[in-house]
């Protein structure tokens, strides 16, 4: 199956999206969560959330002006080079992504648009189906549990999300972020014996999910 994938599919992989603010979570703070950029606030606070700075929805809820706030939506949207670099890769493709995966922690969730809004896109019938192939695979590794539906409907509101501006913008029919574990016991602090079961566990939902895809879109 793999050999098969990586012979259908090119396969883009960035380990890490947020460089700066991952390596500040290992020296400095072990939560932070957004960039490291300077915003000139007058309390010294910096970087931006980056799932709050895209384009598509930029502020309109579920995030914030305040310069201090972990939710911070950035001055403009693409305010910061990692948003802007992996948003213009994207676009380079032109039109050939067709599956886009921004795996997050924490709460076992398939999440689908809208993040902006309660309503549900007209593709969301498609990406549930989608999505149900890959959270019935990756239970099958280890029973774990993944429940599916919109950000906003599932989880919270969160404009200027990546997953919203890959469907509403670069017209990736499916967009999902995928909340690894767990639903809140380790939280942000998951044990060390649990990761390699994760990512067994992912790599299981991601295999199925490209092989219906590649089903969906050479057998029809």
């Amino acid at each position: 199956d793999v050999i098969m994938l990586v012979d259908t599919f090119e396969w883009y992989i960035m380990p890490c999206a947020n460089p700066d603010g991952y390596e500040y979570s290992h020296t400095k703070n072990r939560l932070w969560r957004k960039t490291r950029s300077h915003t000139k606030s007058i309390r010294g606070c910096r970087g931006v959330d980056p799932n709050r700075n895209w384009s598509f929805k930029w502020n309109k809820g579920g995030a914030s002006n305040r310069k201090c706030s972990d939710i911070y939506a950035g001055p403009k949207a693409f305010s910061e080079p990692e948003t802007k670099a992996i948003s213009d890769f994207i676009l380079s493709k032109n039109n050939r992504v067709k599956l886009y995966l921004d795996v997050h922690s924490y709460a076992q969730m398939w999440l689908t648009p809208w993040g902006w809004t309660s309503q549900l896109p007209t593709d969301y019938k498609d990406q549930y189906n989608l999505a149900s192939i890959g959270t019935k695979a990756l239970k099958s590794v280890h029973g774990t549990n993944f429940n599916i539906g919109s950000s906003t409907n599932l989880l919270y509101r969160a404009s200027g999300g990546a997953d919203d501006w890959a469907y509403g913008v670069a017209g990736v029919k499916y967009s999902y972020t995928v909340e690894l574990r767990d639903t809140g016991k380790h939280g942000f602090f998951i044990p060390t014996k649990q990761i390699i079961p994760s990512g067994e566990e992912t790599f299981a939902a991601v295999k199925a999910v490209a092989i219906a895809l590649k089903n969906e879109l050479f057998n029809n």
